[in-house]
């Protein structure tokens, strides 16, 4: 298995994967995301080939906030169906563990739904620390309507 940063022809497989997580995407959604998070010194995105098959990515970034010591955060991890339980996503997660700490972060996190009770034993077993449970709120700006100033 190889993992390396993604090529402009894994667009397609990167987004047949991101649909398996949950998250509908064409090819075209992902070179444009790809392209922005390119241009990003902060975040990684890996991926996994085996045999010439993209069998997996991850998004890991780095976080920095006022109430809390910089930290990576995995913000995706997929591997296709079809390839589980084979050390993909451990070599994923490796990987990431390897990008924070040569960017200078101590901790990585990630955020798993509730429902996903198989990812968590997977966390778990890689060394992850179950810190808290928690709701996610979102709100769609574009047709937010009243937005408050913000200071320039």
């Amino acid at each position: 298995m190889t993992i390396r940063r993604p090529l402009p022809g894994d667009d397609d497989a990167l987004a047949r994967l991101a649909s398996q997580l949950g998250y509908p995407s064409t090819a075209a959604d992902m070179a444009r995301r790809l392209a922005r998070l390119r241009g990003e010194d902060g975040a990684a995105v890996l991926v996994a080939e085996r045999e010439g098959v993209v069998r997996g990515w991850i998004h890991v970034f780095g976080v920095h906030s006022v109430e809390s010591d910089a930290f990576a955060e995995i913000g995706g991890l997929v591997v296709d169906e079809s390839a589980r339980g084979h050390g993909t996503g451990a070599a994923l997660v490796a990987a990431a563990e390897e990008w924070a700490l040569r960017a200078g972060y101590p901790a990585l996190r990630v955020r798993s739904n509730v429902v996903r009770a198989a990812a968590h034993r997977f966390y778990e077993r890689r060394g992850f620390a179950r810190l808290k449970t928690q709701a996610v709120f979102g709100k769609d700006l574009r047709n937010s309507a009243g937005a408050a100033s913000v200071p320039g």
